[in-house]
């Protein structure tokens, strides 16, 4: 049998895994490097997209439907901190579904383990996270003379929605390798969720149907990035569902790599 990561000793695994993270640094730098070689823009290409588009919908949803959604101040503030947390949503998971075959042939050669390509991934994204992050403070500062981020709120979010996206990542990765059309199913799962989320259109929108925004667990992890960057603290209902997420996902995907992983060497 050939000896993969995943039929090592768990404490074994460990020890690759950490070991493994100045690898994902690496290799997650240079794809970072290597963007801004072929455009010139590089990753900022991300965020000039996103700026289109808040200001493109803002004006549209703050003037024209303005009997509808909060004044244009209060709307584009919301809506532009629910992109920044759902493009690294979508950008971590359409990643994974989509790049996981790339890595084959080091899984295939190496004992190198999954969840390092994962973590590879996921840095690239919270650096084009830090990024918008970035750029959405000088325009807050610009736009209101003020900074009204709470930080260790913020922190504590993103790690949350990070480890998250982390079994996320590793269950879609896992499947994907298997089965090469589910990329195509998480686009557009991905694109459905996007519409159903509290992102472009507030919450309230549902009147007595709230509760369907509180059972779609991307609405707790969005939250998680919005709230802190409007100066807001995160309820607890949105901790413990994002909490609740993060257990019962991680089970899921420990599940699923123990019965998988073994196997990917033999995909092609």
């Amino acid at each position: 049998m050939i000896q993969t990561a995943a039929t090592l000793p768990l404490s074994t695994q460990a020890t690759g895994l950490l070991a493994s993270l100045r690898f994902a640094l690496f290799m997650a730098g240079l794809d970072i490097a290597a963007s801004f070689r072929r455009t010139g823009l590089g990753t900022l290409w991300v965020t000039v997209g996103m700026v289109l588009v808040v200001g493109a919908l803002g004006l549209f949803f703050g003037t024209v439907l303005q009997q509808l959604v909060p004044p244009y101040a209060v709307y584009v503030p919301f809506l532009a901190t629910g992109m920044i947390a759902w493009s690294l949503i979508a950008g971590m998971l359409h990643a994974t579904a989509n790049q996981t075959w790339q890595f084959m042939a080091q899984l295939r050669h190496t004992a190198l383990p999954l969840p390092a390509t994962v973590l590879r991934l996921m840095l690239r994204q919270l650096l084009i996270l830090v990024q918008n992050l970035v750029v959405a403070l000088i325009a807050q500062w610009l736009l209101l003379n003020t900074v009204t981020v709470q930080p260790l709120e913020l922190l504590g979010g993103i790690v949350l929605l990070a480890a998250n996206l982390g079994w996320m990542a590793l269950a879609i990765g896992l499947l994907c390798a298997r089965f090469r059309d589910l990329p195509q199913l998480v686009a557009w799962m991905l694109h459905l969720a996007f519409f159903l989320t509290p992102i472009l259109w507030p919450a309230y929108f549902l009147g007595h149907y709230t509760w369907l925004a509180d059972i779609n667990p991307f609405h707790h992890l969005v939250e998680l990035v919005r709230l802190p960057l409007l100066g807001q603290a995160i309820p607890l209902a949105n901790w413990g569902g994002s909490v609740l997420l993060l257990l019962f996902g991680s089970l899921f995907t420990r599940l699923l790599y123990t019965r998988l992983s073994w196997r990917l060497p033999y995909w092609t």
